[in-house]
C-alpha cells in the first residue's frame, strides 16, 4: 500500500493532535481550562523557587494549562502561606512549602495568622536536599571533626551566621552546638545571600545553607564544605560526608519541599493532583533536573508524607523551644 507525502503528514499531525490531547486529557477535570498559582512565599532564585518553577514548567506541558509561578516572600513565608490557607479551595492556588517555615513556624511565631496543621494540606512531597554547612576559605579546616577541635580551642569566638532568627541555619547551629559541646556565636542576616558574602570574605566562620543555594559557591572554592544534614550523601556532592558519618546522627535531618492547598479543597481533588505530580517526579528528566540542584524527588502517599509532615513539627517545634528563638 502506497502512502503519499500528503498522507504521510496527515498521518503524522493526526498523531501529535492524538498524543497531545492524550496528554493533556490527564489534567484533573476541576482544573481544565484554568490557571494554577504556585505561591513560593520565598524570593527568587532560592531552592524553594527553583523547584516549583521544574515542576510549573512540566505540569503546564503536560496538563496544557497554565501553571504559574508567584514569588510573595515577607514573614518569614507567612505571607505568602496565609493567603493559600485563605485561598478558594478549588485546587488552583498551591503554596510551594518546605519543612523549614511549615515546621518551624508555627513555634517561632507568637501570633500566627492562620493554622498551619488546621488550614494546609499536602498535595505532594516532591524532594528532600540537604542543608550543608560551609565554612571560609581562610581557615585553616578541612572537615567537621577539625572545626569542632578548633571551636572548642576558640569557645564564643566561631561566628555562625544564618539567614535570620528562628531559620533552619539558626536551629541546625544551636543544634550543632548540643551536640558537639561546643559554643559558636549566632549571627543573623536578612536572608542567605549577605550570609553567604560574609562566609566568603571571612567576616564570618561559616553558615548552614540549603545545597541548591550554595552549590556554585562550593564548585568554584569560594565557600568550603565540611558536612550535610541529611540521611545519606547528595547525589550532587557525592564526596560531601553527612554529620552523621562524622559522629553526630541528630544532625541527620532532610529539608523536605512540598505542595499544599488550603484544607477545605475536597479531598478527590486532592488525590487527583497528587497521582499527577507523583508521575512528573518519575520523569527521568526531571530528576536530572532536581539532583543538579542538590535534591532528589521524594513520592510518597499522602498519609505517608503527612506522617513525615507532623513528626517534623514535633522535632523542629523542640528546637526552637531549646534554641530560644522567638517573633512577635
Amino acid at each position: 500500500m502506497k502512502i503519499t507525502s500528503l498522507g504521510l503528514i496527515a498521518a503524522l499531525s493526526a498523531a501529535c493532535l492524538f498524543s497531545s490531547l492524550s496528554t493533556r486529557a490527564e489534567v484533573p477535570p476541576a482544573l481544565a481550562g484554568k490557571q494554577v498559582r504556585v505561591i513560593v512565599p520565598q524570593t527568587a532564585a532560592g531552592a524553594s523557587d527553583s523547584l516549583a518553577r521544574v515542576m510549573a514548567q512540566e505540569l503546564t506541558k503536560r496538563w496544557g494549562i497554565p501553571v504559574i509561578v508567584e514569588n510573595r516572600p515577607g514573614a518569614g513565608g507567612n505571607i505568602g502561606s496565609e493567603a493559600v490557607a485563605k485561598s478558594n479551595p478549588d485546587g488552583t492556588t498551591w503554596l510551594m512549602s518546605y519543612s523549614g517555615t511549615h515546621s518551624i513556624n508555627p513555634s517561632l511565631y507568637k501570633n500566627m495568622p492562620f493554622d498551619t496543621a488546621r488550614d494546609l494540606s499536602p498535595i505532594g512531597s516532591l524532594a528532600t536536599l540537604p542543608f550543608v554547612m560551609v565554612i571560609s576559605p581562610n581557615l585553616p579546616i578541612n572537615n567537621f571533626a577539625e572545626f569542632v577541635s578548633y571551636a572548642k580551642a576558640n569557645p564564643g569566638k566561631v561566628n555562625i551566621a544564618s539567614s535570620g532568627n528562628g531559620s533552619v541555619a539558626h536551629l541546625l547551629d544551636n543544634m550543632m552546638d548540643n551536640a558537639a559541646g561546643i559554643q559558636t556565636t549566632h549571627v543573623p542576616y536578612k536572608g542567605v545571600a549577605g550570609s553567604l558574602t560574609d562566609v566568603m570574605s571571612g567576616q564570618v566562620q561559616g553558615t548552614f545553607a540549603s545545597a541548591p543555594s550554595v552549590m556554585g559557591q562550593i564548585k568554584s572554592g569560594q565557600v568550603k564544605a565540611i558536612a550535610a544534614s541529611a540521611t545519606k550523601r547528595s547525589a550532587a556532592l557525592p564526596d560531601l560526608p553527612t554529620f552523621a558519618e562524622a559522629g553526630y546522627p541528630s544532625l541527620a535531618i532532610d529539608a523536605w519541599f512540598a505542595f499544599f492547598v488550603t484544607s477545605a479543597t475536597p479531598p478527590a481533588l486532592r488525590a487527583q493532583i497528587h497521582a499527577e505530580l507523583n508521575a512528573v517526579l518519575k520523569d527521568p528528566a526531571v530528576i536530572a533536573q532536581f539532583e543538579s540542584k542538590g535534591a532528589a524527588p521524594m513520592v510518597t502517599s499522602l498519609d505517608q508524607f503527612q506522617s513525615i509532615v507532623d513528626k517534623d513539627m514535633q522535632q523542629w517545634g523542640k528546637a526552637v523551644v531549646d534554641s530560644g528563638a522567638k517573633i512577635d
